[in-house]
């Protein structure tokens, strides 16, 4: 029995974890390393690790308090990936930049949503080997200023390249708009201040006791006239 159990985990270590990043507290620094232990060791073996043929894009470069953003991770030049691991962090260097930020939904099949630093779906990855070319979810930002965020993932290329995988792939920087709430929210139009004159409209009273005021002035004016001119 024991020798199965060692079997099992050495078939771990060397071929990945082809249901999702282990999270949890058997590999208790990988929500905030995102270094896949169980890919060599930890070691790519990939030779442009600093030019990853990856890229993560944001559906905005600027955020709110509680907005949403679509995040996409593509192969470029006709690269696939198998294996993802992906968090928002802060990107102001004078901040904590070791924690998942915000949250992620609407994940596609074949990925999940991941709970790191005790915060459900603040992470994303996938769940099971299949290869892909792109793929992408919702990301909502949290109630609070957060500053600017970057989104950072680890991605593994996958069979046969399952020890080739990189680090630290990372979107461009997106600010935080303090001014707006929840992208999307109604907005209040201006209100036009009035003159303090009243319109009355056709068939109203106002226009009603008009008539008859006008009608009696003109009789009273009739009247006057007749008895000057009368012989």
């Amino acid at each position: 029995m024991m020798y199965a159990v060692l079997l099992l985990a050495l078939v771990a270590t060397v071929l990945g974890f082809t249901s999702g990043p282990p999270v949890g507290s058997t590999y208790p620094n990988l929500c905030t390393d995102m270094i896949p232990t169980g890919h060599n060791g930890g070691m790519s073996r990939a030779d442009d690790t600093d030019n990853p043929p990856y890229t993560i894009t944001a559906s905005a470069d600027e955020y709110m308090r509680g907005s949403s953003l679509t995040v996409t991770i593509t192969g470029t030049g006709g690269n696939q990936f198998e294996g993802f691991f992906i968090q928002a962090r802060r990107a102001d260097p004078a901040r904590d930049n070791d924690v998942a930020i915000g949250t992620f939904s609407s994940p596609p099949a074949t990925t999940q949503l991941l709970t790191c630093h005790n915060v459900e779906n603040s992470a994303w990855g996938h769940s099971n080997s299949m290869t892909r070319s792109s793929i992408e979810a919702t990301w909502t930002a949290p109630a609070q200023d957060e500053g600017p965020i970057k989104f950072m993932a680890t991605i593994v290329k996958g069979v046969p390249d399952r020890d080739y995988f990189y680090l630290n792939v990372m979107s461009s920087q997106i600010s935080f708009n303090a001014t707006g709430g929840v992208t999307g929210a109604p907005t209040q139009q201006p209100v036009t201040p009035t003159s303090g004159v009243v319109t009355p409209t056709s068939g109203g009273p106002s226009h009603s006791r008009s008539v008859s005021v006008t009608l009696a002035l003109v009789a009273a004016l009739l009247a006057s006239f007749l008895s000057i001119h009368k012989y």
